[in-house]
């Protein structure tokens, strides 16, 4: 076992490391983990952009919540690798001008006006864990969309164990953080928090004086230790797309299931 997740927000609350493992784990055995939060709505697919997005007959444009798949790059260079993949994956779970059944979460539409929601094929498959447990995707678990966090994240979890998918690929593999870089791709790396502060709306984290980890306030609430001070020389692994902000690396954490201890 590589390492302890941070902690999972579950309910609102909070859950040690060890308890979130057991509750990943347990989840991961059950097949039937991920049904609909809420009303379903069926609809009709009429095309697919990725692996996580699509659009549907009457025009509105969905993005599956919980998972990012890598990108296309329609504009800028070649796919990712597995992209195709993921796209043709999620094009055999549902298929164009065939029907898709949508629940939603939280929030209802993505500051692009994209539809928010869990994507299941007619005989109830969840596309999102399907391509989690596959490794053609990986977690992205945004509040307050977390009502199918635990499910998603214990299918990811059995891709990264068996590396199966992305997770065998080397830019997935930890590397240390000071050589990761800022390309905007999703990376794994392995570092010391060298510093740990409070600024404004922000928890910045700095791994080995040169990745910063960039934590809304908001979304500390859900990790653990909650003293930001109790992270410093920790070695951690995070996992995210490291991009370039005024001359620094940096890399937004979202959800606690991002960091983990390194043992």
């Amino acid at each position: 076992m590589p390492g302890r997740f941070a902690g999972l927000v579950r309910k609102g609350r909070l859950l040690a490391p060890f308890v979130f493992l057991a509750g990943v784990l347990s989840a991961g055995n059950s097949p039937a983990a991920c049904r609909p939060p809420g009303p379903v709505e069926q609809a009709t697919v009429a095309r697919h952009y990725d692996g996580d997005t699509l659009r549907l007959a009457d025009d509105r444009r969905v993005r599956l919540l919980g998972i990012d798949t890598p990108e296309m790059n329609y504009r800028k260079g070649t796919p990712q690798p597995l992209a195709q993949r993921a796209l043709r994956r999620m094009q055999t779970l549902l298929p164009r001008g065939g029907p898709v059944r949508l629940a939603r979460d939280r929030q209802a539409q993505d500051r692009y006006g994209r539809l928010l929601a869990h994507a299941y094929t007619p005989s109830g498959v969840s596309v999102e864990e399907t391509l989690l447990r596959e490794g053609l995707a990986v977690s992205f678990i945004m509040r307050p969309n977390v009502a199918l966090a635990d499910c998603l994240l214990a299918a990811e979890r059995q891709a990264r164990l068996a590396r199966r998918g992305v997770w065998a690929l080397p830019d997935y593999q930890p590397q240390a953080a000071g050589k990761v870089p800022a390309d905007g791709r999703y990376r794994v790396m392995r570092g010391q928090v060298t510093s740990a502060l409070r600024s404004g709306n922000w928890v910045l984290l700095k791994l080995d004086q040169r990745v910063q980890l960039r934590i809304a306030r908001a979304d500390w609430a859900g990790f653990v230790p909650a003293d930001h001070l109790a992270w410093r020389g920790r070695d951690v692994i995070a996992r995210g797309k490291i991009q370039s902000r005024n001359g620094t690396a940096h890399l937004r954490v979202w959800h606690p299931a991002q960091i983990e201890w390194s043992n």
